[in-house]
Order: structure tokens, then C-alpha cells, then sequence
């Protein structure tokens, strides 16, 4: 709180240091001790004083016009212009300071827009009016003056210029440094700083039947194969010695036993009377184990033919340096680290960025552009990603470890010593605890898209493709090399066969003897 002692008309001026110790804090409480008349001049000059130093609070104690009554109280109301009021009984009226401006009476406030903006609108501003914005977060400033009413005027000057003039609020927040802090609202916006990079695409079949694996799982069968044929053979070969029943084996055929091939491969095959109790426990042994692999194995052909898998994305900082991508970024956003972060910090971390102005950068965020990565706030991706989610599968990700700066402040800036600064920051608070701004957002970015007369033929929604024999041309080679496989075992057994005849003719052929 100050006191002002006005002894003579001159200690006015005494605003002037108030106004300096004050700096900053102009909500505060201010009595004013008259010692002097409280003329209409004098009360003016204070009215104005109040006006240029943008006092909100001030009472003024009038002990020397005040006549039977022991003291006359003014109390100040600021806005639309200050002026003083009369206090009739300074102690049944309650608090004699304002607690809080909520009413501000129709005040004109002048609000600086945007210098780069992809679309402009209007929206409904009070009764017969309307109020340009250019973005869900400008919103905040109209609905505001609505509740507190305020009458907003857009600055008319030239706001890409080098110098502006004055103005009460920029209309769209920005990111602030901490110099900046004592001129802004909304103090607990804070924001990251994120990579989008495009999601692992999802794989072909023919990638898929590559991700099969075939070659482990042969390193399973064959084992397993070979394992089963020699024992099998083996066995037979045993029980024909110890019987004496005389059976030809043919090394030929553990090359190609089906039994074993159906076994291995879970299906049914015949069984034999002759076959003894060993045998039987073989093949019992050898069908539990096709039944789990083919179990498995149609498992996980029917899980990657359901749902292709996809190849992994970039997931960090490191692989995106590596992989070469062009990082978009807007141009603004890009001032601000080489100015208020470092002048090298974007080409140490992505030295692949490239600047672009804010209609090129949604231009290419919004049709979903996979060539690119991108740098955004990160509070904006859950809006952005249900937008791709509505538009078909997911073409860009994010991930933990692509974050490039956090707790970023983001705020409204203001006018030095403003007197909305305290209202607008409870007001903006209320907004975001209430979730209303992720509501104006959602709808902000359907009229983007419309300012920027996107096609999205790339994102369209597919259905589901059923298989067709295209997605089997795989097996063609197989049944080829099977086919080839089985001639080449022909001509082995024709040649094995014709070496066998030619060598039992010669053994049973009699020698000639002359007597």
C-alpha cells in the first residue's frame, strides 16, 4: 500500500516516484491525504495521473473540505475513464478498495494481431459485432472482453514494421523470455518443444512372408527330420537282424518319407499293423511335436497377415541426424531459439532444418506430407493426431526421446503495467482447466485446411484388401523347386536301377569252361 500526503497542489507530482516504486504493481492499494481543498482541478489532475500511470486503486481522504463531516472518502473507478465517487458512510460500505476489476465499463482496449497468420474470420463479438481473429487462441482475448466488458479495437499501424505504437494486448500468445514474465498473463502455460517424424510404414506381404523366417524355422525341422528317419531306419534295420526277415533297404528312401512330413507337419497319416510298440511311441512323440509347430507357425502367419507390422520409426534425436530427414520448422519459431536460446542450438541438435513461413509450414503439416519431419508445440499433437486418425492410418508419430526443449512459456503478451493482467491471467486459467480451448483447437484446424485449399487424396481411409493369388506368387519358385526336386530323384532311381540290373545280370551270367 502508499500514501500520498498532498500538503500544496505542486506534491501531485509525487505520482511520478509512486509511479516508479510502483513498477509493476499497479493493483496495488494507494490512499491519497488531502491537506489541501479537494477541488474539481485538483481531482481531475489525480484522475489523470491515475489515467497515464494506470492506477486501479485509489481512495482519496478529504480533511480539510470536508465541512460537519469529519472526513469526505472519494473512491477511484478507472474505467471507462478514471473518476471519483463519494463514499456516504465510509463504514457501512463494505470494503472501500476494489478487490478486483470485473467490470471494465466498455473500456476501449487496443489489440495488437498477428504479423504472420494463415487465415483470418470473424466472430460474433457482442450484439451487432464482429471481431477478426486468426487463430483458436485469439478466442481467449474476445470471449474475455465478452465476460468482462471490454471493447476491443485492432491496431491500426503497420505491425511488421520496426517501431509500434502503443497497444493493451497482443491478440495471440507468444513464447516469452524471463525478461518477459512481468509483461505477460497466463503464467502456467508452459509448452514443449517436439520432433513429429513419419511413422514406420506399414510392410508389404511379400515383407511379410519374409518375416516369417523360414530359414530358422528349417534349422528346427530338419534337425528334427533327420533325427526321426535315422532312428526309424535304424529300428527297421534292427528288427529285420533280429528276426531274420530279409527286407531291402533303400538308402533312397529317408530322402523322401511322408509319414514323417505329415507328422512334423500336424496332419494325419496311416498306420501300420506291423509296425511294433517302439515304432508307435516314435510317431506319437514325433505328432506332439507337429502339432505345436503348425500350431505356432499358423498363429503367427494368421497374426502378421491380420495386421501388417510396421518398420520402426525414428526415435531419437541421434537417428534423425543420421537419417538425413529435413526438419521443417517455422520461421518465427526459428527467430526465437537463434535469438532467445542459442544462436547455434538448432544446428547442433537438426542440422537438417529447414525454415519455412507459417502457410508453408500447415501446408505441409496438415496434408500430412511424410517426407518431412516436423518441430511443434507438443501440447498441439493430440489435436493433430486425431485428425490424421479421422483421415485414415497414422503418418506421423512422436516419441519420447524427441523432445528438444520443455517448460517453454508461452503467454499473452501486454502493455507495461497493464490493468488486465491479473483478470485475463484468471480468466485464461479458468479456460484451460475447463478444457475449452481443446475444443476451439479441434475446430481451428478444419478452417485451416480450408484457408489453405488442401487435397488429402494421399490420406483417404482404405478398406481392408482381401488376399488374392498375387500375394502367393511367393509359392511358385517353391512348387518349382519341389517339381524339380522330385525329377531329379526320378532319374537318380532310373540310374540306381539300371546300375542294379546290369550288375545282377552279370552275377547271375554262367562262366564258360571248355571241356
Amino acid at each position: 500500500m502508499g500514501v500520498i500526503c498532498i500538503s500544496q497542489d505542486s506534491d501531485i507530482g509525487l505520482f511520478n516516484n509512486l509511479a516508479s516504486t510502483f513498477n509493476h504493481m499497479r493493483n496495488e492499494r494507494i490512499i491519497l491525504w488531502m491537506q489541501v481543498n479537494a477541488t474539481e482541478e485538483l481531482m481531475q489532475e489525480v484522475c489523470t495521473m491515475a489515467e497515464k500511470y494506470l492506477f486501479g486503486q485509489i481512495v482519496v481522504l478529504d480533511t480539510v473540505s470536508s465541512g460537519n463531516v469529519s472526513v469526505k472518502v472519494y473512491r477511484l473507478r478507472p474505467f471507462p475513464r478514471p473518476y471519483f465517487v463519494l463514499i456516504d458512510d465510509a463504514f457501512s460500505c463494505g470494503a472501500i478498495f476494489q478487490v478486483e476489476h470485473l467490470n471494465f465499463q466498455g473500456k476501449e482496449a487496443i489489440v495488437l494481431p498477428k504479423r504472420e497468420y494463415i487465415l483470418r474470420y470473424n466472430i460474433s463479438y457482442g450484439p451487432k459485432r464482429s471481431f477478426p481473429i486468426n487463430s483458436d487462441e485469439d478466442r481467449h482475448i474476445v470471449e474475455f472482453s465478452l465476460r468482462r466488458n471490454l471493447s476491443l479495437k485492432l491496431y491500426q499501424g503497420n505491425v511488421r514494421g520496426p517501431k509500434i505504437d502503443h497497444f493493451d494486448m497482443q491478440l495471440s500468445p507468444r513464447l516469452v523470455t524471463i525478461r518477459d514474465v512481468t509483461e505477460t498473463a497466463n503464467s502456467f502455460t508452459i509448452v514443449s518443444l517436439i520432433v513429429l517424424v513419419p511413422c514406420g510404414q506399414e510392410r508389404l506381404i511379400q515383407n511379410v512372408f519374409k518375416q516369417l523366417e523360414f530359414e530358422d524355422w528349417l534349422l528346427y525341422v530338419l534337425p528334427v527330420y533327420a533325427t526321426f528317419v535315422a532312428v526309424e531306419w535304424l529300428m527297421h534295420y534292427t528288427i529285420y537282424r533280429v528276426t531274420g526277415r530279409v527286407h531291402r533297404l533303400n538308402f533312397l528312401n529317408p530322402l523322401v518319407n511322408l509319414r514323417a512330413f505329415a507328422a512334423i507337419l500336424g496332419m494325419s497319416f496311416p498306420l501300420c499293423r506291423r509296425w511294433s510298440f517302439s515304432l508307435h511311441q516314435l510317431f506319437l512323440v514325433l505328432s506332439i511335436f507337429g502339432f505345436v509347430f503348425s500350431n505356432f507357425f499358423a498363429c503367427k502367419l494368421s497374426a502378421l497377415l491380420t495386421k501388417h507390422p510396421r518398420y520402426a520409426q525414428i526415435q531419437s534425436l541421434e537417428q534423425l541426424r543420421l537419417s538425413g530427414m529435413p526438419v521443417v520448422i517455422d520461421k518465427n519459431l526459428e527467430n526465437y531459439l537463434k535469438r532467445d536460446i542459442d544462436r547455434y542450438f538448432l544446428k547442433t541438435i537438426l542440422p537438417n532444418t529447414v525454415g519455412l513461413d507459417l502457410r508453408q509450414t500447415y501446408n505441409l503439416l496438415l496434408s500430412l506430407n511424410n517426407s518431412f519431419a516436423y518441430i511443434v508445440f507438443k501440447d498441439s499433437f493430440p489435436i493433430l493426431d486425431k485428425y490424421q486418425k479421422s483421415l485414415g492410418p497414422k503418418i506421423l508419430c512422436d516419441a519420447e526421446n524427441l523432445t528438444i526443449l520443455s517448460d517453454l512459456q508461452k503467454m499473452y503478451y501486454l502493455s507495461p503495467n497493464s490493468l488486465y493482467k491479473w483478470p485475463l491471467r484468471q480468466f485464461i486459467n479458468r479456460i484451460y482447466e475447463s478444457g475449452i480451448n481443446l475444443y476451439w483447437k479441434k475446430e481451428s484446424i478444419g478452417k485451416m485446411r480450408k484457408a489453405l485449399n488442401m487435397s488429402l487424396q494421399s490420406v483417404v481411409k482404405q478398406e481392408a484388401v482381401p488376399l488374392s493369388l498375387e500375394h502367393f506368387n511367393w509359392l511358385w519358385p517353391l512348387l518349382i523347386f519341389g517339381y524339380g526336386t522330385a525329377f531329379l530323384v526320378f532319374l537318380i532311381e532310373l540310374l540306381l536301377g539300371f546300375i542294379r540290373d546290369r550288375l545282377e545280370k552279370k552275377s547271375s551270367r554262367v562262366p564258360f569252361s571248355e571241356a
